[in-house]
């Protein structure tokens, strides 16, 4: 059944992470919009980091608050930041 629905994004981006000669996919997809699901339409937000075998989608669940969202999101990025500083140290 086909529903009458436009959905409302707010926000999305989609970077990838090869270079484009690259055989490699990598990619990393931020989202923030109302999605129709089968009980009706919602919000949906997610970040979504996937290489060539593997995909995390990290989701706001109906249960986060949209700051506990942002605070694991900074949690996420403050640990990618700390690992990239210990990978540049240790190639030095």
């Amino acid at each position: 059944m086909e529903r009458d629905y436009q959905r409302d994004t707010f926000y999305k981006s989609e970077k990838w992470l090869n270079p484009s000669d690259s055989p490699s996919t990598g990619s990393i997809v931020c989202y923030d919009g109302m999605v129709d699901y089968s009980d009706g339409p919602d919000r949906c937000v997610f970040l979504e980091v996937a290489d060539c075998h593997q995909k995390i989608r990290l989701h706001k669940a109906h249960t986060d608050s949209l700051d506990s969202f942002v605070d694991k999101l900074r949690a996420m990025r403050n640990e990618i930041d700390g690992f990239i500083n210990h990978l540049e140290q240790v190639k030095k």
